[in-house]
């Protein structure tokens, strides 16, 4: 899984092909966070959602397929080009894939046997690479923003919900900061996110 200055980040590099701009953009990028809004971890929104339900399984065994799950249930939708839910698109097609390569570069053996460690190791060098990478949301759509969101089912936010998220992310917050790289490099945090954005614009190009 993915901070939110990182799907941020990732959200940005993919506008650049996409190219939306003012309401909608804040409406892609807002996208990207709300599969982690009601899941209560930065925040205790009036509903709280399971991971399960708001990633499409993503802590079962159909988690790999929840990109395409999200689509074929919103097809209309993502196929009209609409920001919002390929801003949800995009956050589920980052989480596969970061796990994807997160697994792949620690041993099986240690995921199992240390798990939350590792993955906070991961997250300290996310955090470096991020960090003179700050986004700050403007708050001016939250309430076109939550009235847009009701048309998909898995969230369920308020105008409130939204603006402690802009205020946190604008705070800069970093739990896990650190001075130094622990599993990557910065050039291979560089290459796999532009790999992320560019092969998630091809895949949005097939469907």
């Amino acid at each position: 899984m993915c901070d939110w200055n990182t799907h941020l980040y990732c959200a940005h590099k993919v506008n650049q092909h996409l190219k939306f701009e003012g309401q909608e953009l804040d409406m892609f990028l807002f996208g990207n966070l709300l599969p982690d809004v009601n899941m209560g971890w930065i925040i205790a929104p009036e509903v709280r959602l399971e991971q399960c339900y708001t990633h499409f399984d993503g802590m079962g065994q159909e988690y790999f397929w929840a990109p395409q799950r999200f689509y074929e249930k919103y097809k209309e939708a993502i196929d009209s080009i609409d920001p919002l839910h390929l801003g949800y698109l995009f956050h589920l097609w980052m989480d596969v894939a970061n796990m994807t390569y997160f697994v792949n570069k620690i041993p099986m053996s240690q995921m199992i046997s240390d798990y939350h460690k590792v993955r906070e190791l991961k997250w300290k060098d996310t955090s470096i690479f991020i960090r003179n990478h700050k986004f700050t949301l403007s708050d001016n759509n939250v309430n076109s923003i939550v009235s847009h969101a009701k048309a998909i089912d898995e969230v369920n936010i308020t105008g409130n919900d939204l603006l402690k998220v802009v205020d946190y992310i604008n705070e800069g917050t970093r739990e896990f900061a650190a001075d130094s790289y622990q599993l990557y490099s910065e050039k291979e945090l560089a290459d796999f996110y532009e790999s992320i954005c560019s092969d998630f614009i091809s895949w949005l190009a097939k469907i």
